[in-house]
């Protein structure tokens, strides 16, 4: 099977001390639909920052690519 893209939307939400905690990432069809959903969790108050990501996956090998960062909202980590 050949690889395939996957557009990631990964929330995060204050954890201890104000750290930044990693919420339950969601898979979006587009980069703009991830940042939508972002910018609306964020207005309801549910995350502090959110980042979309692009992965390539290799079902056949079972392995992921080195994530594409394609846009950032609020609070987010620095990047590895």
């Amino acid at each position: 099977m050949p690889a395939t893209t996957q557009i990631i939307y990964q929330p995060y939400v204050n954890g201890p001390r104000g750290a930044l905690k990693p919420g339950i990432p969601v898979i979006c069809r587009t980069a703009d639909e991830g940042v939508r959903r972002a910018e609306r969790a964020m207005a309801g108050g549910s995350i502090v920052g959110a980042r979309i990501v692009r992965v390539f996956h290799d079902d056949a090998a079972e392995e992921f690519g080195a994530p594409e960062y394609l846009g950032e909202v609020g609070q987010v980590p620095e990047e590895p």
